[in-house]
């Protein structure tokens, strides 16, 4: 909700009723019309009967206070007011005879001192404490339920405050520039994205790969023994060696089948994307354990009940949550992007082949007749490429894992999945980056600082909101990166309309929907401020203020009464001075000063509230008599 202003200062009777009609059916621009603070001239007040007659009738609006500019009119000694302000049904009025004002005490023979002003008219301090929707209400409740007539002379006691809307939207910004600002870190991939960590693929103890190498492994083991048993007669192989070759050609043998199984697997489950039920199978049926497709259980710091959240996004969580940058978290996913590119096992052919060269399965099914010359166990080791053999067969294995892991498994991450991340995180990026750029920065002085210190507070909660952006596309991945980009940066916008939002209802440091932890709730103010405000508040309102009013008009005050007063204060400073401050105070969601809005009376009479168009044909006969 908002506090609207209709001003009709200044104009021809037409267009004050084309302007107050214009806005009553101006439903789009103007949904919300429950306040509405009207500004006119106090000698057009009566002329404005219908005007005012049209407001209250219109079922638009439910408060409305008006503020009348200027002196009474002519030389009368009564305010005139049309039947639907002041009296004992009318809305509330201030009446501001003299915008620059005068200081002045509330007594009978008080004088008025001129009000040495600033660059802001009274009447415009006025305007913007009005347009505070909780100083509005408070005004309207004493001016209406309180004030005699409902019309009085408004007096100002103000000390300088955070506006509270600004306040958070500067904070705001020092926290998107924490967030997107280069800075350090470790601008690698992310390790546990990576297939080695992700895959989660091994090869089966019993599979028909695993048997396959623990042939080699039990042919190389034989033929190594029964070297070591040769070679203890003596080390000169006159006999027994038919033995060693036996179990040399049995190696060689198990290594070609090995190699054959993992070159033809290389070529049947060759696939960019998921395999197919087919390939699925055949990998499973030669031993190599895929794990199965599910997600990490947690619900990734999305709130309870929340679905499980991807790798990528915990990964992400965890790194954000950890303090590191977002234009960091952006690169390092570009490079774990390209680690994570799937090429189709059967472009591992060479590899295959790096690892099991096709000539050393071949040299093992031919070994020697017998050895070119005496050696010790090791050389002929060498000679006959056991050692060579039992590498060759762990290699292929190893190979084999490597493969499942970066082409075949469905927990590795695919590229496509962190490049749809890496794009959301631009989209937010720029929403950030926009918003600080909109921003001025007033890091200077200690508002600026205080900003700053809140900005900090801040920053935690919008990391937050970024993950609430990430879980969102984790949860329901865009087609493509352009729609990720779009998606992200509209999702970010709206959480920060929404944040703000609730920062209007519950304050700065209430939680907001998205964040999983209260805000750390801390005092805002310093020591001066809480000086500053409760002096301004706690100021007797009968004392010298700055009074709207003009030199002329002071006779018109009912200066035998206390005056009503309204207690404001921003909510920033709720914490640090609600136990010192009155229990009437309005604490403000927006508006920048802190003090009291003194309300003086008129005195009986004054005021003059008809119905019709002739107000004066009742009015008194003889004003003079009004005051003793």
């Amino acid at each position: 909700m908002t506090v609207q202003i209709l001003r009709l200062t200044g104009l021809a009777d037409a267009d004050a009723e084309e302007a107050a009609a214009a806005l009553l059916d101006d439903l789009r621009g103007h949904p919300d019309l429950r306040r509405l603070l009207v500004l006119d001239d106090t000698a057009m007040l009566v002329q404005h009967a219908r005007i005012y007659e049209g407001l209250i009738t219109g079922k638009r609006i439910q408060d409305l206070l008006c503020v009348a500019l200027g002196p009474r009119a002519g030389n009368s000694r009564v305010l005139q007011l049309p039947g639907n302000l002041g009296g004992t049904q009318g809305s509330g009025v201030l009446w501001v005879s003299d915008p620059s004002g005068i200081d002045w005490r509330v007594a009978a023979a008080a004088i008025a001192i001129g009000h040495a002003g600033g660059s802001t008219s009274g009447l415009d301090h006025l305007l913007g404490l009005l347009s505070v929707e909780e100083i509005f209400d408070g005004v309207h409740a004493v001016i209406t339920q309180k004030v005699p007539g409902k019309v009085a002379s408004p007096g100002l006691r103000l000390a300088g405050a955070d506006d509270e809307a600004a306040t958070f939207a500067g904070a705001l910004a020092v926290a998107s520039r924490r967030l997107t600002e280069p800075g350090l870190g470790s601008d690698e991939p992310f390790p546990g994205l990576l297939p080695a960590a992700a895959g989660g693929v091994r090869l089966l103890d019993g599979g028909e790969l695993s048997r396959c190498r623990d042939d080699v492994i039990d042919s190389v083991r034989a033929a190594t023994g029964a070297l070591a048993r040769q070679a203890g007669i003596g080390g000169i192989f006159r006999r027994g060696y038919a033995g060693v070759r036996e179990h040399v050609i049995e190696a060689g043998a198990a290594l070609a089948d090995l190699r054959h199984q993992v070159d033809q697997l290389l070529q049947e489950a060759d696939a960019t994307g998921r395999l197919s039920e087919k390939q699925h199978a055949r990998v499973l049926a030669v031993g190599v354990q895929l794990p199965a497709p599910t997600a990490v259980p947690t619900d990734g710091g999305t709130g309870p009940g929340a679905p499980p959240q991807s790798l990528v996004h915990l990964t992400i969580a965890d790194a954000i949550r950890g303090g590191d940058p977002l234009v960091l978290v952006i690169r390092r996913l570009g490079l774990t992007e390209r680690e994570l590119k799937r090429r189709g096992s059967a472009s591992y052919a060479q590899e295959a082949e790096r690892r099991c060269p096709a000539s050393l399965p071949a040299r093992l099914a031919d070994p020697p007749q017998r050895p070119s010359r005496p050696a010790s166990g090791g050389d002929l080791r060498d000679e006959l490429g056991l050692d060579e053999a039992k590498k060759a067969a762990d290699r292929l294995a190893d190979l084999m894992v490597d493969v499942g892991n970066r082409e075949w498994s469905t927990t590795t991450p695919t590229s496509d999945e962190v490049a749809r991340i890496r794009i959301a995180l631009d989209g937010v990026v720029k929403v950030l980056t926009e918003h600080a750029a909109s921003v001025a920065d007033t890091s200077s002085g200690a508002r600026g600082a205080r900003r700053t210190w809140l900005g900090e507070i801040l920053t935690p909660t919008l990391r937050e909101l970024v993950l609430k952006v990430l879980v969102a596309e984790s949860a329901s991945p865009s087609v493509g990166g352009q729609e990720a980009f779009e998606h992200a940066r509209d999702r970010t916008a709206g959480l920060l309309a929404e944040w703000t939002r609730d920062v209007r209802t519950n304050g700065v440091l209430a939680r907001p929907s998205f964040a999983t932890f209260d805000i750390d709730d801390a005092p805002y103010a310093d020591e001066g401020d809480v000086a500053e405000v409760k002096e301004a508040v706690l100021y007797q309102p009968g004392q010298v203020m700055w009074q709207l009013c003009g030199r002329n008009d002071l006779a018109a005050l009912d200066a035998t009464v206390s005056p009503q007063a309204v207690w404001f204060a921003p909510r920033l400073n709720k914490a640090a001075l609600a136990a010192d401050l009155p229990s009437e105070t309005v604490w403000t969601a927006s508006g920048s000063y802190a003090g009291l809005l003194r309300l003086v009376p008129l005195r009986a009479g004054t005021a003059f509230s008809s119905w019709g168009s002739d107000a004066l044909a009742v009015a008194p006969a003889d004003p003079a008599e009004l005051w003793p």
